[in-house]
């Protein structure tokens, strides 16, 4: 992981309503199953510590699985985000407090993302957002699968709800801890896509999104959309 490195700024994208019960930082977060390993590190490259199942991960930890592992965790208002076999990840911005707007933030940096998100109403100022290197999605009430490829490019899958998939803000100034990234993308090459349920979109190595197109959920579903929407039936 050698190279310039550039730190990915989110747009705000909103949604809300619960009241949560106020929690410190490092207890929002817990991972509630875990086959085989996992890590939690301070940054991308570490230290590195075993992950294990009741354990809260702090804001601003990466979570690292090996190619054996599969991970869930879920957030206080029960939504969940489980992560593939061989996925970087880390925790941005996690905020559930009482009477006040969800704000959530993580970035894919390598490997597969699955979440499933709580629609909450009645306050606008509520934001979940996740990105990767060429793109960010502001989310609601959605069901989705996120993936990000060594060579950057993206691909997603809506299954319920809607997303507002945006270009990144890249700035250069922050810290540069974070996977090699080919080239900024500029704003002006393309603007807000919104994807419905069962849509999906393909984002190039260099930043460039195809048009939207719908799926077959049941066609092209492979073994990591398969285990996530058994979970995800069984949970409800």
């Amino acid at each position: 992981m050698a190279g310039k490195y550039f730190k990915i700024a989110c747009w705000v994208v909103a949604s809300m309503g619960w009241v949560l019960p106020t929690l410190a930082a490092d207890q929002t977060l817990k991972i509630t199953h875990l086959s085989g390993n996992a890590f939690i590190g301070a940054t991308v490259n570490g230290p590195w510590e075993d992950v294990k199942v009741g354990l809260y991960v702090a804001v601003g930890r990466f979570i690292k699985t090996m190619p054996d592992s599969y991970l869930e965790f879920t957030l206080p208002d029960h939504s969940v985000i489980r992560l593939a076999p061989e996925t970087i990840f880390e925790i941005e911005t996690a905020q559930f407090n009482a009477k006040q707007p969800r704000h959530f933030l993580a970035t894919l940096y390598l490997g597969k993302m699955w979440a499933n998100v709580i629609w909450r109403i009645g306050n606008s100022n509520d934001s979940f957002k996740t990105c990767t290197s060429t793109m960010v999605a502001g989310v609601r009430g959605t069901v989705y699968d996120l993936r990000t490829a060594a060579d950057r490019s993206t691909d997603i899958w809506v299954y319920d709800g809607l997303m507002a998939i945006n270009p990144p803000i890249v700035k250069e100034s922050a810290a540069h801890e974070e996977i090699e990234w080919p080239r900024q993308v500029s704003e002006s090459e393309w603007e807000e896509i919104i994807l419905g349920k069962l849509q999906r979109l393909h984002i190039g190595p260099e930043g460039i999104p195809e048009k939207p197109i719908s799926f077959d959920p049941y066609k092209e579903k492979d073994d990591w959309a398969a285990w996530n929407l058994e979970r995800d039936t069984a949970n409800n």
